[in-house]
């Protein structure tokens, strides 16, 4: 790996629920829900770079006193998300040096990679484990077409590959379920899994932006505690991210990863920017934006 991976991951409670999905239509399109108790700030960051920086989303460990990261793009337009995966499975408290966590993968493929065969190359080397406490696993995608969600087995790496033109992520394990009809997946999140699918199937011959928003819309968790507190849709052609809060997907804001950028896309009574940089804007900020 070009860096090492020295960003310590907080064994916390990611991403309880959430719903990520890569779509490769006439253009390639990723998207986020990012579902959360209240009481824990969100942050959107854009890593300083002369040319394009990486776009992450991040929580406050109120235990800790920590930003996470949960998802994120790249400047090469690659995606890596992280989510909650039920039911846990039993994790390792101290790794080996052929051994890597989910969240470690997740870290590499955002700071390291620029496709899935880069990302391939680190899975292939190692074998993925879970934290003691937290059973996780990881989208990540590629522009390409490549896309796939990684999982820790038992002395195995459990990869689903894309097999189509899209792939979706909730929380059950996508592994025990791959050739399964939608409708006889059960387990965490496969309501939203089989939302998010058929909007997508239905929409696929014109998929764009407006379909990869409603995408989210269509999976938006409605929980009263672990609702949708961020939505995100990716474009990694322009290097763009698309940014809702609280489960409303009126107001819309776009960053740009060339310029650093937050702006209002839609939705707001006036135009209004700022500059995103690493330490991101909050969700209580942008709430002051009208």
């Amino acid at each position: 790996m070009r860096k090492s991976i020295t960003i310590t991951f907080l064994m916390a409670s990611i991403s309880l629920c959430c719903t990520g999905y890569a779509v490769y239509a006439d253009k390639t399109w990723y998207g986020m829900n990012f579902d959360y108790p209240p009481e824990s700030d969100i942050r959107f960051s854009v890593s300083d770079s002369d040319e394009c920086g990486t776009f992450t989303m991040q929580f406050f460990n109120n235990d800790r006193f920590r930003w996470v990261p949960t998802v994120g793009m790249n400047e090469h337009g690659l995606f890596s998300s992280l989510q909650y995966q039920y039911p846990m499975i039993e994790g390792t408290p101290v790794p080996s040096q052929d051994q890597l966590y989910i969240y470690q993968l997740f870290i590499a493929a955002l700071n390291d990679c620029y496709s899935i065969d880069e990302v391939k190359c680190i899975i292939d080397s190692v074998e993925l484990i879970n934290l003691y406490d937290l059973t996780l696993h990881a989208l990540i995608a590629d522009p390409s077409g490549s896309a796939l969600i990684a999982e820790a087995g038992e002395g195995e790496n459990l990869i689903t590959a894309i097999t189509g033109d899209w792939i979706v992520m909730t929380n059950f394990p996508n592994a025990a379920f791959i050739n399964t009809p939608p409708a006889e997946i059960f387990g965490v999140g496969d309501e939203r899994y089989r939302r998010a699918l058929a909007h997508i199937e239905e929409n696929y011959n014109s998929f764009s932006l407006p379909e990869a928003i409603g995408t989210l819309e269509a999976a938006v968790n409605n929980h009263a505690e672990w609702g949708t507190k961020a939505s995100m849709v990716f474009d990694p052609l322009e290097r763009t991210v698309y940014v809702g809060i609280d489960g409303d997907f009126q107001r819309i804001w776009k960053v740009s990863l060339y310029e650093g950028m937050i702006e209002t896309w839609s939705g707001f009574v006036k135009y209004r920017s700022a500059p995103v940089s690493r330490n991101g804007i909050t969700v209580p900020e942008l709430r002051t934006w009208k």
